[in-house]
């Protein structure tokens, strides 16, 4: 008898719940309509798999359906915004969720983004049809004017995403339709500055001018653009127009105070930034953003870290941190090594999965004496190759003795404009990484790698360069540029679409 039993035991097959167990589970109660318990199901199927989309979009729709639309927003969010951007059906839904819950202005801009990723997306009847809605019940604009605002509206959002020549398009359908909707004119304004079309950009936004000699979006897009095209004397003379300006609206006061904070006048920008605040002007991550930033070189420490906390890491933006050009320049302004948010923010990507940004990291931290960071890389990190790298850089300070292989990147840093210029080209820290495999420790042709990188992400990414330019640029010769432009090419040659951006 004890044999028996000791036999039927030996033939127990040992059963293995995973993340899919689960999640099947819960769709088998999700299709009965037993929402309770396959929320719960898939619940334990994303602690297995928290990034599998699959997952997180059921779950989504469960959760809405028991009417917990915050939680359902949350997950969508990250879907969209962390894991998979293609999934654009993610902003329909949390346009529902954001109506449910009241919250018609979210629902609006929610919808517009996906009208605009997808004009003739599955659920573009649908979209149409809530946001028509929506403008109903809040009653904002007129019934004659909606088609055009409408297109406007998309006009925006492609702007707000980057995509310029999309922009550019709505924005002039909107003035052919109405050649007196000045938001129109001044968008249409930023698009080209923004495509580089300069003298069209000034052009626009001084023909506003001429009909309304006062118009505080045109006099701002104005200084912005004096700004970066460092002309200082046409730049003063519209800050001087600006200086005159008490706006009522808080939407002009935000626009104010942000135009400030982008040509470097942080009293001025906290100022109208607070008052805007005070007036009820919706306030975004990046508003918050500008908030802390102005507040911190004010010395209002307390405030910065205060409004740096909502920010949070602009994870409700489409955008990595670094494409923002005010994050690009606190990284490298005077005493930034000091700020707090840049620390933080140089923390963060360091721990991050986005390889590029991570390297960066690291040399910025070694740049700036970030010591401790690096040492808890080192201690507490995952990744071997960060580990490996933090290592080097930490050795560097140990022993007074260049790095040849880390200086292959600060060369290369060099050569495309500095670091704040490299940063905007972050593949260029991944193409880095390739080369610092295929070197030797004792390297010393640090001019010679540096500029066949160059050269090769220079013609990879369309610029026309001639091999002897590189060459002299970096002070190396033209054999040994070609040598290692065929030693990297070898390499390189099936990695590049997975660094390119």
């Amino acid at each position: 008898m004890e044999e028996s039993n000791r036999t039927k035991k030996a033939h127990i097959i040992d059963f293995h719940c995973d993340g899919d167990f689960f999640y099947q589970k819960g769709m088998h109660y999700f299709q009965s309509g037993d929402l309770e318990r396959a929320s719960k199901y898939i619940d334990r199927a994303i602690k297995f798999k928290p990034n599998e989309v699959d997952y997180l979009c059921q779950q989504a729709e469960i959760l809405s359906e028991l009417e917990e639309y915050e939680s359902s927003i949350r997950l969508l969010k990250k879907v969209v915004y962390e894991l998979d951007s293609k999934l654009t059906d993610c902003y329909f839904f949390m346009a529902n969720n954001y109506a449910y819950l009241g919250e018609f202005e979210e629902a609006i801009n929610e919808i517009q983004t996906y009208l605009t990723l997808e004009p003739n997306g599955v659920y573009k009847r649908e979209a149409q049809e809530l946001f028509q809605m929506l403008h109903s019940e809040m009653k904002e604009f007129e019934e004659e004017d909606s088609e055009y605002i409408t297109v406007h509206e998309r006009g925006r959002l492609a702007l707000e995403h980057g995509h310029f020549e999309e922009a550019v398009h709505f924005f002039k359908q909107v003035i052919e339709d109405e050649p007196d909707f000045l938001a129109a004119q001044n968008n249409l304004s930023i698009a080209y500055f923004s495509m580089e079309e300069t003298d069209r950009a000034l052009n626009i936004a001084n023909r506003v001018l001429e009909k309304d000699p006062g118009n505080i979006h045109t006099l701002c897009n104005l200084a912005t653009f004096y700004d970066q095209l460092n002309d200082r004397e046409q730049l003063q003379s519209v800050v001087e127009r600006l200086d005159l300006i008490y706006p009522f609206y808080a939407e002009h006061c935000g626009k104010l105070g942000s135009t400030y904070l982008f040509i470097g006048d942080y009293q001025k920008a906290y100022h109208w930034l607070r008052i805007a605040q005070r007036r009820g002007a919706h306030q975004d991550q990046v508003f918050q953003f500008w908030m802390a930033l102005s507040a911190y070189h004010c010395g209002d420490v307390k405030m910065a870290k205060q409004c740096w906390k909502q920010v949070n890491y602009f994870s409700d933006k489409p955008f990595h941190p670094f494409k923002y050009s005010k994050i690009q320049d606190m990284l490298y302004e005077p005493g930034a090594a000091d700020n707090f948010m840049v620390k933080e923010l140089i923390n963060k990507e360091m721990w991050e999965d986005m390889k590029a940004y991570q390297i960066f990291s690291l040399f910025y931290a070694s740049q700036h004496h970030y010591r401790t960071l690096l040492q808890d890389i080192t201690k507490s990190g995952t990744n071997t190759e960060m580990i490996r790298i933090a290592l080097r850089m930490l050795q560097e300070w140990a022993t007074d003795k260049s790095d040849q292989g880390l200086q292959i990147m600060r060369e290369v840093e060099s050569l495309a404009g500095g670091p704040k210029e490299a940063m905007k080209h972050p593949e260029l820290y991944s193409f880095w990484s390739i080369v610092d495999t295929i070197t030797q420790s004792g390297e010393t042709d640090v001019r010679g790698w540096a500029a066949a990188l160059i050269y090769l992400w220079k013609k990879e990414f369309g610029e026309p360069v001639a091999q002897k330019a590189i060459a002299s640029q970096a002070g190396t010769t033209l054999y040994r540029l070609r040598k290692h432009i065929q030693e990297l090419s070898a390499v390189l040659e099936k990695q590049w679409e997975d660094y390119s951006e």
